[in-house]
């Protein structure tokens, strides 16, 4: 990926005398070496420089002759820029200041003859390690050169990308994270999972400076306090194609299973390049892209919050954390489907709802076995939730009562008794209670209902709707009822018998 930069803007200021004073310093020192402005060259390199060293030398033997530098600063480039710094130096005199605007700033320089305006710059600024680089950019592009510029430094290393020691120091400042040997990452994304490019549940940023053998790793959370890493890096070199050096990925878990088209990627990368995008920025739209990418193939993935369980539905469907009701249909409905799902922040009652209309109603009909009542529960006006705890809670009452015996014509008293015991074990303590009040209008089976009441620790309450008989004979008959209710589907004949003959009644349960 080429190297692009940001649109600037230009406009004129009254210059401060401090960087006036710093102007014509830097001009005084080019008088004395013109060659500050390049770049140290290896063996190998000099060569692509040559040419313009004696375009520089020539203007240099006229550092001091006004009348030739005017002429000559009407030259568009470095060696019209240097011509335009000496008139500078000559005339000790910015009164007015012409001003770029960069992704890093204003930038301020005197407008002297007619080069170009970042050689301008690049010549009045050449102690600045940014923005020296633009006085040689065509060149370096041109010839296809490796640049680096820091503080301390100022070297090209010709055709090869091979940036010194104390250059990749400085970065390692710059980019100001915690490094161990060769990584450079963020609190959150251990060095040896950055330099084996593995997944976390954390999206993050990887960068791999392939010529440092260096990998640069911030997480999605840090890179919010970030601008752009890849910018922070390489306003410092020049080089024609970044993609040549650098290998730049967003891992997420989504990633695994989603390749997006070089097209694509390119798209993404350049805008992330050329500033357009933040670290964060980028992240997310990658990430985005991802998911949209996923969604629209047919290979099954479930990914929630960003963590991506690949097939495994009980997984994806425990760290959904449902309740039991939910789990059993999640599980179900999931293992029906194949289509990828990517949620965040959602309930498990949204994602039931979501598959509902297309899998509910086999999902009923597989726990309750009984198509009539299935399709009676699926057709309610009410949550899948609820229509699922219904379902589950008449499965429940069916199997409770399938274990207690069926009685043909059972004595009126009995069958009152095992109503409510019935009533308790398939609807719970407050629909029993509800079914006291409908108690035979007999002494007998008044004390019956109070034996009841007693036995839920509701008699007191009550007990002024009884005569003292019926409640002398309901406290006598308490623990005979409080039995009923908790005895074992085999012996509840045998019980139901003893509350009835405890009663007074001569009566007997059919077997």
């Amino acid at each position: 990926m080429a190297k692009k930069q940001r649109m600037t803007r230009s406009f004129a200021r009254t210059a401060p005398k401090s960087q006036e004073k710093y102007l014509i310093e830097n001009a005084k020192k080019l008088q004395e070496d013109p060659f500050l402005i390049l770049p140290t060259c290896t063996e190998d390199s000099k060569k692509y420089f040559q040419k313009l060293r004696k375009q520089l030398k020539r203007i240099h033997q006229y550092c001091t002759d006004e009348k030739k530098l005017e002429k000559l600063s009407h030259k568009k480039g470095l060696d019209g820029a240097l011509a335009g710094t000496y008139l500078l130096a000559i005339s000790e005199k910015a009164p007015y200041l012409a001003a770029l605007t960069f992704p890093t700033g204003d930038i301020t320089y005197a407008q002297r003859g007619k080069a170009d305006k970042e050689k301008l710059i690049a010549v009045q600024h050449f102690d600045d390690p940014v923005f020296r680089l633009r006085g040689i950019k065509d060149l370096v592009f041109k010839k296809k050169l490796y640049v680096y510029s820091w503080d301390n430094g100022y070297v090209c290393t010709g055709k090869e990308a091979h940036p010194p020691i104390e250059f990749i120091d400085f970065i390692r400042n710059k980019v100001g994270l915690s490094s161990i040997k060769d990584v450079m990452a963020c609190p959150h994304i251990p060095p040896n999972t950055a330099k084996k490019k593995e997944y976390l549940t954390l999206n993050y940023l990887r960068i791999e400076w392939k010529s440092a053998q260096t990998i640069v790793a911030l997480c999605e959370n840090c890179t919010k306090s970030t601008k752009n890493t890849m910018f922070t890096i390489s306003k410092y070199m020049l080089q024609r194609n970044l993609s040549d050096d650098f290998d730049i990925e967003v891992m997420t878990q989504v990633g695994k299973h989603s390749v997006l088209s070089g097209k694509q990627k390119t798209a993404h990368l350049q805008e992330y390049l050329t500033g357009k995008l933040t670290d964060y920025e980028f992240i997310k739209k990658i990430a985005k892209s991802q998911e949209e990418h996923v969604k629209q193939a047919e290979e099954k993935i479930l990914v929630l919050d960003g963590v991506s369980y690949g097939t495994d539905v009980t997984r994806f469907v425990d760290a959904l954390q449902p309740n039991t009701y939910e789990k059993t249909a999640l599980e179900f409905i999931l293992q029906k489907s194949q289509e990828p799902l990517i949620v965040s922040k959602i309930t498990p009652s949204k994602i039931l709802e979501r598959y509902w209309n297309q899998y509910g109603n086999e999902f009923l009909e597989s726990i309750l076995d009984d198509k009539e009542m299935t399709a009676s529960l699926f057709q309610l006006d009410d949550t899948p939730v609820n229509i699922i705890i219904l379902a589950f809670e008449y499965t429940q009452r069916r199997m409770i009562l399938s274990q207690l015996p069926n009685y043909d014509g059972l004595p009126s008293l009995a069958a009152f008794a095992d109503t409510i015991a019935r009533t308790y074990r398939t609807f719970g303590e407050k629909k029993a209670l509800a079914e006291i009040k409908n108690h035979p209008d007999t002494p007998k089976g008044k004390s019956i209902a109070y034996a009841f009441l007693l036995a839920f620790g509701k008699g007191t309450e009550v007990k002024w709707k009884y005569s003292k008989e019926e409640v002398d004979y309901g406290e006598f008959l308490k623990d005979h009822a409080r039995k009923l209710l908790d005895v074992k589907p085999e012996e509840y004949s045998v019980v139901l018998q003893e509350l009835l003959t405890a009663c007074g009644s001569s009566e007997t349960i059919p077997q």
